[in-house]
C-alpha cells in the first residue's frame, strides 16, 4: 500500500467514526474502531502525521463532542491520549 493510500484509509476510518457518532443516542462497541485508528495513525510516516495533525485534531475533537453522552470512559481516554500526541 502506498503512502497516500494509507493516509486515505486512515482519514476514511476517522471520518466515518465522526459521522457515526453525530447525534447518536446509542451505539455498538467501538474498541476495534478506535484501535484501528490508533494503529493506522501510528503506522503513518512522520511527515504525513505532521501535515494532518491540525485537521486530525479537529476530527478527534468532533468525535469526542458527538460521543460525549455515549462513549465510555476508556474510549474517551484513548481519544484524549491520541489527541495529546498530535
Amino acid at each position: 500500500m502506498g503512502e497516500y493510500e494509507e493516509l486515505f484509509q486512515f482519514a476514511a476510518k476517522a471520518g466515518s467514526l465522526e459521522g457515526y457518532l453525530y447525534e447518536r443516542e446509542d451505539l455498538e462497541p467501538l474498541d476495534d474502531w478506535i484501535g484501528n485508528i490508533e494503529k493506522m495513525h501510528a503506522g503513518l510516516p512522520d511527515n504525513i502525521k505532521d501535515e494532518i495533525k491540525g485537521e486530525l485534531g479537529s476530527v478527534l475533537a468532533k468525535i469526542s463532542t458527538y460521543g460525549e453522552r455515549v462513549l465510555g470512559d476508556e474510549i474517551k481516554k484513548r481519544l484524549d491520549n491520541l489527541r495529546s500526541r498530535l
